[in-house]
C-alpha cells in the first residue's frame, strides 16, 4: 500500500470517527423515571381533587358544582373525559355509552350493571321526572325511534356524563334541545 493510500485510509477512518461521535450526540436522551409534564400536572390535579376542591372539579366538568356532589364519582368521571367513543368498548382507550356507565358504576359504587343500554333499564327504579333525578342516577334516551338506545350518569344541576358517539366521553346538559327532545326517563340503582 502506498503512502498516499495510507493517508487516505487514515483520513477516512478519522472522518468516520468524528462523524460517529457527532451522530451519537443526536440520539434522543434516555427516558428517566421522572413523569412527563402532563403526568406531573395530572398528579397535582388529583391532589387538589383529593382535597375536594370543587372549583377544580367545576372547571373540568364545565359547570359550577354545588359542592354536595360525590367526589369519588366526579374524580372517576373526570378521568374518563375525552375518552374516544368505541362501540363495544369499556376502557379509557375507547368506550360506548353503556361500557362507560358500567365501568364507572363498578369503580365508584362496586355495582355490576348489565352491559347493554336496553338491559340497564332493568337495573333500577324508573324516575319519570328530570326534577327528581339525583347524583348517580342513570339517564336514558331514545335517540332514534321508540327504543332506549343511549345512557348516561346524572351528576347535578341537570348535567350528566356520557359517551357520545361523535365526541367521546363528555358532560352535557339535559336541557340542551337535542337531549331534552330525546330524554326518556331516569333510573335509580339501589346502592
Amino acid at each position: 500500500m502506498s503512502l498516499l493510500s495510507q493517508k487516505h485510509l487514515l483520513s477516512f477512518v478519522f472522518v468516520l470517527s468524528v462523524a460517529s461521535l457527532l451522530l451519537s450526540g443526536c440520539r434522543s436522551p434516555r427516558r428517566t423515571a421522572e413523569p412527563d409534564r402532563i403526568s406531573k400536572h395530572f398528579e397535582l390535579y388529583m391532589e387538589q381533587v383529593a382535597d375536594n376542591n370543587y372549583d377544580e372539579f367545576s372547571e373540568k366538568v364545565g359547570y359550577t358544582l354545588n359542592g354536595d356532589e360525590n367526589p369519588d364519582l366526579l374524580r372517576e368521571i373526570i378521568s374518563w373525559i375525552g375518552t374516544p367513543y368505541l362501540y363495544g368498548g369499556t376502557t379509557r382507550r375507547g368506550a360506548d355509552c353503556s361500557g362507560f356507565v358500567q365501568s364507572v358504576y363498578r369503580t365508584v359504587y362496586g355495582i355490576n350493571l348489565d352491559r347493554s343500554t336496553s338491559d340497564m333499564v332493568n337495573n333500577g327504579r324508573r324516575i319519570n321526572s328530570k326534577s327528581r333525578l339525583r347524583e348517580g342516577d342513570l339517564v336514558f334516551f331514545r335517540i332514534t325511534g321508540r327504543r332506549i338506545s343511549h345512557v348516561g350518569i346524572y351528576i347535578s344541576n341537570d348535567y350528566f356524563a356520557h359517551a357520545s358517539s361523535s365526541r367521546g366521553v363528555v358532560v352535557d346538559n339535559l336541557n340542551q334541545r337535542y337531549y331534552a327532545d330525546r330524554f326518556a326517563f331516569g333510573g335509580r340503582v339501589l346502592r
